[in-house]
């Protein structure tokens, strides 16, 4: 697929990673000659070093391009860009559109605008966060078929009854309404076995209906009931957007920010949550605002560095969730050093909606596509959800007749409502949604997950 990227910030760059390793054909246009130097020095892509305008779209070939992705650092430039490469004869386009007011407006006029999707890389983040925050028990929530299913990590400690589980003795022992789909140990990750044990220190990413998670999780003894009271550091857009939306959840907010005018803002803006005044980067300061007392600490300041210092200050004055955003990947490798859950890396879930949409694309002429992609477990995982067409292959045979890949699990159907953890007798009906696990990236279709 032919694919012009506009933009090659922290977003752009990321977005061109994951598009080039799953073949596409990328053209880059940056004005920043050092961003296009760095792309030309780690991505084999086509760069163009200019400002975006009609002629440098011609001259990346919009006639003939499949999609534009507008990542620029201008929403107006973005709406624009995207606008006029239609116009040319781009066949898709996305625009990144970070000011509320502008994301409210373009989303109500995306067909006048001839937009295909419109993302908001730190209103995706707060979201994120906020599930987070409603099951604090796990250390990541993922949400497939609206909410039906749910996938949820978790780190085992040597106090957790599932170590020295072996995973074919895991339903007798803890009920067959959870499934246990991918593990990670130091540095190896495994859709895992029956005759893998698990062992204190592994991360486990568990699938399963809402209730069913919640019962293990009370079986296990480490339930906690969703937040109550949060205290979120720095009034940037994701520390507004996740206050808005815990406050709409009836969660209690206090947010910290040191710059006096943007508090003044953002008491305007969300004028029920409790907006500080001061520097809560400060240990002191921390203290005075009470974080011992609160059920969650959320670090969303501009600054890498200080989310994950202060987030590391709150796990050790034992604050039962403390959840940490930052935007180079190098901090996100560090974050275990520092005894924190994985980090929130906007940038990351943004390629993961374009890709999304970019793999819906690929199928858009066979019916069982993508619904749902996440990556999980540092991104070595897909977790992708299809939905079943009338006509695949993939129905009326029971599981055990389907030759699935080896590096393929099917990990749940959503069936009228339900969540079902298929075993070998089940077989697929038309409109089932169905959860696979994968280590092989690039899947569009329910076909793929077969034997070529």
């Amino acid at each position: 697929m032919n694919i012009i990227l506009a933009g090659a910030g922290k977003i752009g760059f990321t977005l061109a990673q994951y598009l080039t390793r799953e073949g596409h054909s990328i053209t880059v246009i940056d004005r920043s000659s050092e961003r296009i130097a760095l792309i030309n020095s780690s991505l084999d892509v086509i760069t163009i070093c200019g400002s975006v305008d009609i002629d440098l779209l011609r001259l990346a070939g919009a006639e003939d391009a499949d999609l534009l992705i507008a990542a620029t650092n201008s929403d107006e430039s973005n709406i624009l860009c995207c606008m006029v490469a239609k116009k040319l004869g781009v066949k898709h386009t996305i625009a990144r559109v970070r000011q509320e007011e502008h994301y409210r407006e373009v989303v109500l006029l995306r067909k006048e605008l001839g937009l295909s999707l419109t993302i908001n890389p730190e209103m995706a983040a707060a979201a994120e966060i906020s599930r987070v925050l409603r099951f604090p028990s796990a250390a990541k929530v993922e949400s497939f078929a609206k909410g039906q299913a749910e996938l949820v990590e978790l780190r085992l400690t040597a106090q957790n009854p599932l170590c020295g589980t072996a995973l074919k003795d895991y339903h007798s022992h803890f009920g067959t309404g959870t499934l246990i789909c991918g593990v990670r140990r130091d540095e190896a990750v495994h859709i895992p076995g029956g005759s893998f044990v698990l062992q204190a220190g592994d991360v486990v990413s568990i699938v399963g209906a809402p209730r069913h998670i919640h019962a293990l999780f009370r079986a296990l003894s480490i339930f906690k009931k969703g937040a109550k009271y949060v205290l979120v550091v720095g009034g940037s857009r994701i520390g507004v957007y996740l206050a808005r939306q815990l406050l709409g959840m009836g969660i209690h907010v206090k947010l910290l920010e040191k710059n006096a005018d943007k508090c003044d803002q953002i008491k305007d803006i969300i004028p029920k949550a409790e907006i500080v005044c001061c520097d809560g980067s400060r240990p002191d300061v921390l203290e005075e605002e009470g974080m011992r007392a609160m059920d969650a600490f959320v670090a969303v300041t501009g600054t890498d560095e200080i989310n994950v210092v202060i987030s590391s200050y709150a796990v050790r004055a034992g604050v039962d969730k403390v959840i940490t955003k930052v935007n180079e990947g190098h901090y996100a490798e560090l974050a275990s050093a520092f005894a924190l859950d994985d980090p929130v890396l906007p940038r990351v879930i943004t390629a993961q909606q374009v890709l999304q949409y970019v793999r819906g694309m690929e199928n858009s002429g066979e019916g069982s596509g993508v619904e749902t992609l996440r990556r999980i477990m540092d991104g070595r995982l897909e977790v992708l959800e299809f939905r079943a067409a009338r006509g695949s292959e993939c129905i009326g045979k029971t599981l055990r007749e389907l030759p699935i890949r080896k590096d393929v699990l099917l990990a749940a159907v959503i069936r009228d409502g339900k969540c079902i953890i298929p075993g070998g007798g089940d077989e697929l009906r038309p409109d089932d949604s169905v959860l696979a696990v994968t280590t092989k990236p690039g899947m569009a279709s329910l076909e793929d997950i077969l034997k070529g």
